[in-house]
Parts: structure tokens; C-alpha cells; sequence
């Protein structure tokens, strides 16, 4: 009598269990189909990915690597070999001026030769090799190999970024040192071959530059890092007006770990699947940097949608998770109650 008993009572769990699937599945088609916009370029996909990277805290500058910020990913892995032979070998490391250093530093990852362009999208030493030998290489790839280079020698380097779509993939990314002689922050985009002074000639940091063009001032200058160099910009109010374009979406990788990133086992062991796979596995693996928005007024609009976009996002990845849980003890119900059946 108490195993006929215990069939019914089952049997219902199991669909119980099987409802809560369904809901489950059905909210992670609903939510997702929200997505499917974001899947037509590469560059959505990049906004996906920053808005599982976003954090809800700004972005805040006025810090020293004395006075890291909880939550940077500061490097804590050795250089790889291959960047600490080539400072050494190439005598990057101007000892006592941090700037000379990455001055050098830029001049030697500027290609003499006409640059083919294209995302390199490997690990560090491909990359150097790429963008030195084949002149291949976007802003990315020149600023991870110039953290990668400054850290090396003894300079640090954080990252700052801008985009014109929303915080998504159309933007640029570029280098800002601390010069530790002058106690000051001096920003340099190697990608593009210039960093920028005042009327007296001294080098600015990033939010001075930034300063500046919201002020409108016309006595700031682009200095080559590498005069016999191709720049970015054939003219420098070109250059301006894209930063200028760009100053509503600032932002700050979380972290300048690049050393650590590139060992990472995961990263590693999926680096060869592809690009989107590899940061997942640095995500998985803690490693990847987050992002902090410069917070203004002027990209509240854009903060809310990046900020739902997150939403929906982890909404899919809970969603899913919990679908297939109830899947799984479903399938463990139904084979039990089956079981019971068959006694």
C-alpha cells in the first residue's frame, strides 16, 4: 500500500519539475530573443561583453600605483621573457625618467614601413611580432603590448578608453603612464603616434587632454612619439575631433594584468578556439579586467542601456542555469518514478 502510495506523489513532483523547466526555458527564450539584436556585428558582441565587464562603480583617476584602487587588476606575474629580453636588448628602460622610458617604449612598436592594419587578437608575443615585423595591429594590440613593455621596465601603465556606439566596439583605446620623476599621469597613444602638450610644452595626462577639448583650447599640440613614423592622423584636427567625438564615453579597464592574462591556463588552452571563447575563459578564470564608465551627465542614456543590457544578460545566464537544473532532476524523477513502476 505505501509504494502505490508513493507512485502519484512522484509522478507529480516529476511534473512539477518539469513545469519549472519549461517556465525556466521559456523566460531564457524570452529574454534572449531581447538579445538577438546585439548578435548582427562584431561590434554588439563587444558591447555584450563589456556589459557582463561593467562595474557599477565610476571610473576615478585621481589615484597613484602608491594608492591602487580596490578591485584593479594589478599585474602580479613576471614578465614574459620574451618583453624583458627585448627592454634589455633595446635599452628601453631609460633608468631614472619613466617618460624617456615610454617614449622609447612607443618608438620601438611604431613600424618604419606602411602599417596593413586588421586586429591581431592573439597572445602578447604574436602580437609584438605582428605588429613590428607585419605592422598589423589595432589600438588594442598596441596598448596591451605597450603595458606589457612599460610593466617590464619598471612603468606603470593604466588604459583608457572611448567609444562613439554606446560603450560597444567602435571606440579607441589608449596608454596612460605615471611619470614617478614628476609625480604626474602623461597620456600616450601609440596606436595613433602622439601625445599631447600644453602652450609651455609639457605633457598632459588624460583627463587634462580631456579638460582641454571640453574647454574648447586651441594651444594644445600633437607631438609624434615617433616623428619617422606614419601617424594616426594625417592632420591633427582630425585627431582632435575624434577624441572630441569620443569624450561622452569614457571608460577605464579595470586593470593592466596583461602578463597575468596571457598565462592564464584557461585563457590559454582556448586561445586557439576563438577570441570571444579566450575572454571567457579570462573570466571564468578572474583574470579579466573590468570596466568602469567615466560617469557624466552626458552618458547617463547610454550607462542605462548598457546597465539593462547587463540585466538581461545575466537574466539569460540565471534563466539558463536554472533551466537545466530542473531538467536534470526531472530526468532524475522520471527514472525514478519509472523504476518504482516497473517493481
Amino acid at each position: 500500500m505505501s509504494t502505490g502510495a508513493a507512485r502519484p506523489g512522484r509522478a507529480g513532483a516529476a511534473r512539477l519539475w518539469l513545469r519549472l523547466f519549461w517556465l525556466s526555458a521559456l523566460l531564457t527564450l524570452a529574454v534572449g530573443a531581447t538579445l538577438v539584436p546585439h548578435l548582427r556585428d562584431s561590434a554588439e558582441l563587444v558591447r555584450m561583453r563589456n556589459a557582463l565587464l561593467l562595474q557599477s562603480e565610476p571610473a576615478t583617476h585621481d589615484w597613484t600605483p602608491a594608492s591602487v584602487p580596490a578591485g584593479f587588476a594589478l599585474e602580479r606575474a613576471a614578465p614574459l621573457p620574451l618583453y624583458a629580453d627585448i627592454v634589455t636588448r633595446n635599452q628601453l628602460d631609460i633608468e631614472g625618467d619613466d617618460w624617456a622610458t615610454a617614449l622609447a617604449i612607443g618608438r620601438h612598436l611604431l613600424p618604419d614601413g606602411r602599417r596593413s592594419g586588421g586586429a591581431i587578437q592573439a597572445d602578447l608575443a604574436d602580437t609584438y611580432t605582428r605588429i613590428t615585423q607585419q605592422g598589423e595591429g589595432y589600438c588594442g594590440d598596441f596598448a596591451d603590448s605597450f603595458t606589457g613593455f612599460a610593466t617590464a621596465a619598471g612603468v606603470f601603465s593604466r588604459p583608457w578608453a572611448f567609444s562613439f556606439d554606446g560603450f560597444g566596439g567602435r571606440g579607441h583605446i589608449f596608454n596612460e603612464i605615471w611619470d614617478s620623476q614628476n609625480a604626474r599621469w602623461i597620456m600616450i597613444d601609440v596606436f595613433n603616434n602622439f601625445y599631447v602638450t600644453d602652450a609651455s610644452g609639457q605633457p598632459l595626462s588624460a583627463m587634462a587632454f580631456r579638460a582641454a577639448l571640453q574647454a574648447g583650447a586651441t594651444d594644445i599640440k600633437l607631438v609624434p612619439v615617433d616623428p619617422m613614423a606614419r601617424p594616426g592622423f594625417k592632420h591633427e584636427d582630425k585627431a582632435i575631433d575624434y577624441y572630441r567625438r569620443g569624450l561622452p564615453e569614457w571608460y577605464m579597464w579595470w586593470g593592466n594584468n596583461v602578463f597575468e592574462y596571457d598565462q592564464a591556463p584557461l585563457v590559454r588552452a582556448l586561445g586557439g578556439v576563438h577570441r570571444a571563447v579566450e575572454q571567457l575563459g579570462g573570466v571564468a578564470s578572474g583574470v579579466h579586467p573590468v570596466i568602469r564608465i567615466l560617469a557624466t551627465e552626458q552618458n547617463r542614456a547610454q550607462r542605462e542601456a548598457i546597465e539593462s543590457l547587463r540585466t538581461r544578460l545575466l537574466a539569460v545566464v540565471v534563466f539558463g542555469l536554472f533551466a537545466g537544473l530542473f531538467f536534470v532532476i526531472w530526468l532524475a524523477r522520471r527514472r525514478s518514478s519509472r523504476g518504482l513502476n516497473t517493481q
